[in-house]
């Protein structure tokens, strides 16, 4: 005769689950966390300004990324620093983050490094990279979507 598993009387038996559908927002898909990447695309056809050469901007890639934003914002910022025809003028519109990638300009004789500001998110990433080409008067050089031939999105 085999043992009956009996439940103590006092006992609340747990509720059948099984067919409660799972929603992904509480059932992770898998252990390990998503890193979250951004890709940037380069406009090359864009105006670019009184502070950027055509000619390197057109030697920068396609599109940065994917990667994490902190990376991807460092390397459009650094794009920009090289792309300049005065690496001072696009360094000194930064302002000094803290904990961030690191960025660097040769002026005045010697190299300056400037840290980037942490970056957590796609829409930080836009929104800074929009303000600096502003600053730039290159607005059209960076896009989150893909850059058809002539065509210019605004970042």
């Amino acid at each position: 005769m085999t043992p009956l598993a009996i439940s103590p009387p006092s006992s609340t038996p747990e509720p059948d689950m099984s067919s409660i559908p799972q929603d992904a927002a509480t059932i992770p898909h898998s252990a390990t966390p998503q890193v979250l990447t951004v890709c940037i695309y380069v406009n090359k056809h864009v105006n670019t300004g009184p502070n950027l050469d055509r000619q390197k901007v057109l030697q920068l890639p396609d599109h940065l990324g994917p990667a994490r934003p902190s990376v991807v914002l460092q390397q459009a910022v650094q794009g920009c620093i090289d792309s300049a025809f005065q690496q001072k003028a696009v360094f000194t519109l930064l302002t000094e983050g803290y904990g961030g990638e690191k960025i660097s300009a040769t002026f005045d004789g010697k190299q300056h490094l400037l840290s980037l500001p942490v970056v957590n998110s796609v829409g930080y990433v836009l929104r800074f990279l929009k303000k600096l080409c502003r600053s730039l008067l290159c607005e059209n050089l960076f896009s989150d979507q893909p850059i058809a031939p002539s065509s210019s999105t605004p970042y």
